[in-house]
């Protein structure tokens, strides 16, 4: 079947998003017809052929193999799949390689091959055709899986649900309700804090500093959000503003113990580095 139709375009691969810490490509195997594609909310009909046995597929695909699934765009079930869909039409089929990058310091790969075919898949809503209310709910839902992923050390599903969540408040923060808007700013400001703790976990202290001061901007006394950003600054060599937020979390909270043990850390990588320097100037004059 590969590039059964014979034309240039069937046969070139191309790079998908992807949150998960993989690289993935598609290349066209069979073309559908119309001109619509799957959108926010819509209901695909997806065949995922592959060798069931690779141990990659239960890690990276929540979906049976091998056997027609629906999923829902969206949603965040599984970001590679839906970044392949992406532009896709009905009764398409493409060939995917996803290089996935094992650990954290994306120092060693492994590839899965498979094929995707689209069935069929519902109408879809873009972000800007959902209700208030529909829009709320979607980012409460996202909150709550974006923990859940948090809590089973999904790292990289974890911080996709919480970014598709902040994506959405974006576009209610000028309709918001007056008497709606305390809540809504508490929780814009535990996505911004908790898409932070994502990023630590996956060593991004710079994104994790920006994440940090987004919630912050919005609840200045979030201890959370002062804890994350003070390991970020610690984590950059930045120990007198990293000590100034993990003292002010123990003004808010005295008993915070992960504050403590992170201001004992900080001064214990300060007195290593003075005596870093002290033993560099020494060699240098003697």
């Amino acid at each position: 079947m590969e590039g059964g139709a014979g034309c240039d375009d069937l046969t070139a691969w191309e790079l998908v998003p992807a949150w998960q810490c993989s690289v993935v490509r598609r290349r066209f195997l069979e073309r559908g017809s119309g001109d619509e594609t799957p959108r926010g909310g819509s209901v695909c009909r997806i065949l995922i052929e592959s060798d069931a046995t690779d141990p990659l597929c239960s890690q990276l695909l929540p979906y049976p193999i091998n056997h027609w699934t629906p999923l829902t765009m969206g949603e965040g079930e599984c970001d590679i799949i839906e970044g392949v869909l992406e532009g896709m039409r009905a009764g398409e089929r493409c060939k995917v390689v996803i290089s996935s990058l094992e650990s954290s310091s994306c120092l060693q790969t492994q590839e899965l091959r498979l094929t995707l075919q689209l069935h069929s898949f519902t109408p879809g809503r873009d972000s800007w055709e959902l209700s208030f209310d529909e829009k709320w709910g979607s980012i409460a839902r996202h909150k709550q899986k974006g923990g859940v992923r948090f809590r089973e050390g999904d790292m990289w599903g974890a911080a996709h649900r919480y970014s598709l969540a902040t994506r959405l408040a974006v576009t209610l923060q000028r309709v918001v309700p007056a008497e709606w808007d305390p809540e809504f700013q508490r929780v814009r400001s535990e996505l911004h804090a908790n898409l932070a703790a994502c990023q630590l976990r996956l060593g991004q202290p710079h994104n994790a500093l920006l994440s940090a001061t987004r919630a912050l901007g919005l609840q200045p006394c979030c201890t959370k959000a002062l804890y994350r950003r003070g390991l970020a600054l610690s984590m950059l060599g930045e120990f007198k503003q990293a000590r100034a937020d993990l003292r002010r979390v123990l003004e808010l909270e005295p008993a915070s113990k992960p504050a403590l043990q992170a201001l004992r850390d900080l001064e214990r990588r300060e007195r290593e580095q003075r005596g870093q320097l002290a033993r560099a100037m020494s060699k240098l004059f003697n």
